[in-house]
């Protein structure tokens, strides 16, 4: 869930010093937050308990709630497989952060967690406000602190089955425009997914006042976290936002630098599970002069609150099943040698880079609602390497075509009712 950008000679352009002083002067305009969990089930039990503790940690650092946007499923506070119906957490033996002490508002729940209601909840899309939705109501002063949690894969970032994926074009299209109608001072992203880092890569520009940090690099997984076996039966947090989140709890938000805490993320980039030692690398992108003159308080408060001492064992566990994945790595592997002119093994093992982004998304999509969602089959996204390989292959968009509908006809004959692949 990254390339690092050399940022120096932007400090001794005459033309950068106007920006870097207005970074340095009292904040006129509004801070808003948008939080999301584009997950759902039991399974993912973590990541929507991530984004309820987010909230909590903005309120009590003081974030106004009319500035706040919750985007989540809600299906696990009082899921049948919950010992405790209405409390959630994020750590074992951890404190309930669905109610206590703010409850989660539920502006977005259910068939609502979308892609396109969530980059229009950034935007302040004007359908979207008519229809009753709360929105972004931001102007050129205005500080906009965005934290997405979910599955992820090759320039995607999944959405509730059902739901059609968020593409990373869409998401930098949506930033970029943003910026061109003034809608924000700077802007600020936290994602955490497994290829996160693929989501900006060569794709957020550095020019829009816009500075992401991502869980994971280009092509790596990222790690669940705080197993609870016992009682559970599920994770209860993610690994990259149990650790920004430890920092801002801990941490006097006024006097941290947003590249203090970026620092602090990389350096707990290693844990241990089970006696192994796993990793995963945080990574920057877009503007990095965000990050080295604005402080963490300017996105997430800066009313200061006690230091929280509850830590979790920051570990995580898979639960692999290999019967499933094994089934699976067989139907891609015989779909891909049903295709007429594909170089099969370039297509299962290669790592073309992504340009035909049109045929990428036919596939990935046909995928999804054709073959297995992604959302409930998260082994899958490990396989998208083989669509960017199969897309960059093709010759004209007819080709595309007939990928597409051998991907059906396959799935059609083949596809099983696995309900977790991972």
């Amino acid at each position: 869930m990254k390339l690092f950008a050399v940022f120096s000679v932007l400090f001794v352009a005459t033309n950068a010093v106007p920006f870097l002083d207005k970074l340095r002067e009292p904040h006129a305009g509004k801070t808003w937050v948008v939080l999301c969990a584009s997950a759902s089930g039991w399974d993912n039990y973590g990541m929507e308990a991530d984004v309820y503790h987010a909230y909590q940690v903005v309120r009590k650092h003081g974030i106004p709630d009319e500035n706040i946007i919750v985007m989540h499923y809600d299906d696990i506070a009082h899921h049948k497989s919950n010992p405790t119906p209405g409390v959630v957490i994020n750590r074992v033996n951890g404190t309930d952060v669905y109610k206590t002490p703010y409850e989660v508002p539920k502006h977005y729940i259910g068939k609502d967690v979308t892609p396109k209601n969530f980059l229009g909840a950034i935007a302040g899309d004007e359908t979207l406000e008519k229809s009753g939705k709360k929105v972004v109501k931001s102007g050129p002063n205005d500080r906009i602190f965005v934290y997405l949690d979910d599955h992820g894969g090759d320039e995607v970032v999944a959405f509730p089955s059902g739901a059609p994926m968020l593409y990373a074009k869409d998401l930098n299209n949506a930033l970029i425009e943003m910026h061109k109608q003034n809608k924000f001072s700077q802007l600020v992203f936290y994602l955490a997914a497994c290829e996160s880092g693929s989501m900006f890569a060569k794709l957020l520009p550095t020019d829009i006042n816009v500075y992401a940090i991502t869980a994971t690099k280009v092509g790596e997984l990222g790690w669940k976290a705080e197993s609870e076996w016992e009682k559970y039966n599920t994770w209860l947090a993610t690994y990259f936002t149990i650790i920004w989140l430890d920092d801002s709890e801990k941490s006097d938000l006024t006097k941290e630098l947003i590249s203090t805490q970026y620092d602090y993320i990389k350096e707990h980039n290693n844990f241990t599970m089970d006696g192994t030692k796993h990793s995963q690398h945080a990574q920057q992108y877009g503007d990095l002069s965000i990050a080295t003159k604005q402080h963490v308080s300017d996105y997430q408060g800066d009313k200061k609150v006690p230091i929280n001492s509850e830590s979790g064992s920051y570990v995580s566990q898979l639960n692999a099943l290999e019967n499933n994945r094994q089934l699976l790595d067989k139907q891609i592997e015989e779909y891909v040698n049903e295709l007429p002119g594909i170089d099969a093994n370039i297509a299962l093992n290669g790592k073309l880079e992504l340009n035909n982004r049109d045929c990428y998304k036919k596939l990935v999509d046909t995928f999804n609602e054709k073959c297995y969602a992604f959302n409930d089959n998260t082994y899958a996204f490990y396989k998208l390497s083989v669509f960017r390989n199969i897309c960059e292959q093709m010759r004209d968009s007819s080709d595309a075509d007939i990928a597409v509908n051998r991907l059906i006809q396959h799935c059609n004959r083949n596809a099983k009712p696995i309900d977790n692949i991972v």
